[in-house]
């Protein structure tokens, strides 16, 4: 991924492009680290949790590493189009027609509780979701947080990358 180079390219040739002619140029000291480019696409967070970074390096108003990605109904495509895809990020989840930003984590046991900021179809809302990960992590069930069993109707399996 290449946009974060063209403004950081853009940004120190400002400067000399902008003074005078006869000034000599300023050196430039060198950075222990280099610039760090985050993936924006959440198919990118796609990898299986053994290849994913540890939980603890995660703040803890992010999601698991062991919910992120691409999730759709067992029986589902996986394709953009289905309607029962779920895209998850460490801050965001993308449904069929909406989006949401987590405002709220918590832990009960083996379930992630999730708050979220909802927009879609011109509408916007706040919805909690219960996450469970069944059957040795490749299963997802998603409920509401009060529900009394983690059982979903509609479970998902994770896409492949």
């Amino acid at each position: 991924m290449r946009p974060l180079a063209i403004p950081i390219a853009i940004a120190a040739f400002l400067p000399a492009a902008c003074s005078n002619a006869t000034s000599e140029p300023e050196p430039q000291q060198e950075t222990a680290d280099p610039p760090v480019e985050m993936p924006t696409d959440s198919r990118a967070q796609t990898a299986s949790p053994a290849n994913q970074p540890a939980e603890a390096k995660i703040s803890p108003d992010a999601i698991p590493n062991r919910f992120i990605g691409v999730w759709d109904y067992i029986k589902g495509t996986c394709d953009p189009a289905s309607d029962m895809r779920l895209e998850i990020g460490q801050a965001e989840f993308g449904f069929y027609e909406s989006h949401g930003r987590v405002t709220g984590i918590r832990n009960e046991g083996e379930a992630t509780i999730v708050d979220l900021d909802m927009s879609g179809e011109g509408e916007t809302w706040t919805e909690s979701l219960r996450l469970v990960l069944k059957d040795d992590g490749t299963r997802l069930h998603v409920t509401e947080p009060q529900k009394e069993s983690d059982e979903d109707d509609y479970p998902r399996r994770r896409c492949p990358a």
